[in-house]
């Protein structure tokens, strides 16, 4: 798939499930301390590259100068509109942010970088709009460290969502960082138990895209490292989230 085709089916994806999205996801990033992992500073501006409905920006709200959303997506966006007015939005793709240079302190990227094949275009934007004392906070889904795992993991996620490019380990992030001239200043995993029925909600995806992931964990989840078990009808798993804070080096 041409990169092209790639960004038409997250678009596509998204256009579709923009409604459900929202309700889905909210509140999903509300018990990681945000707000102070990222040494969040008086008066300062926060944008943030893939925002879809906005759930994970808003939480800098109150604490930040300005809020400055950024998707593909449309309908993503009208959502975000709906649901908290005051943010800024911007149309248009990470890897060509219609901002200027150095004019950003806090730049972040929540639960976007698996959906992107070549995230070093996106890297070096989103750290060429950062203040030179600015810093970069990533958050995003990871892999453990083991090949099979990393394979068997994207497998899977490819199934319940054509959108998805890609789920790395913590060292691929990190070595991600460092290409484009960053610094790590601080770095965190967190793990927690999730149901397959709130990571699929039936009408947000199709019946038979929801059968063929039930399917496939029987078959392959215990090779995915995501400690897959069954409970009733449902399925519990762990899901691995990478808080990230880097500034230049």
């Amino acid at each position: 798939m041409s990169d092209s085709q790639h960004t038409q089916t997250i678009r596509s994806e998204f256009e579709r499930a923009a409604k459900t999205f929202v309700e889905r996801t909210r509140g999903r990033f509300d018990d990681l301390g945000i707000v102070e992992f990222s040494r969040l500073g008086p008066d300062e501006t926060v944008l943030e590259v893939g925002a879809g409905t906005g759930n994970f920006l808003q939480l800098f709200a109150g604490a930040a100068a300005e809020l400055i959303a950024v998707d593909l997506t449309k309908g993503m966006l009208l959502q975000a509109r709906k649901q908290f007015p005051d943010m800024r939005l911007v149309m248009a793709d990470g890897g060509n942010l219609p901002l200027p240079a150095g004019s950003i302190d806090l730049v972040t990227t929540a639960q976007a970088l698996h959906h992107i094949w070549k995230p070093l275009p996106i890297f070096k934007e989103m750290r060429r709009v950062m203040r030179k004392d600015g810093r970069l906070l990533i958050v995003d889904q990871v892999a453990t460290e083991r090949y099979e795992e990393v394979v068997a993991m994207n497998q899977l996620e490819l199934i319940r969502d054509p959108s998805h490019a890609v789920s790395r380990p913590p060292s691929a992030l990190r070595m991600l960082v460092r290409a484009v001239g960053l610094e790590i200043l601080d770095e965190r995993v967190v793990e927690g138990e999730q149901r397959m029925s709130r990571w699929m909600w039936p009408g947000e995806f199709p019946t038979e895209r929801i059968e063929r992931v039930a399917a496939y964990i029987d078959e392959h989840g215990h090779e995915t490292g995501m400690d897959f078990w069954r409970d009733g009808d449902d399925y519990v798993f762990t899901r691995r989230r990478m808080m990230l804070l880097a500034k230049r080096a």
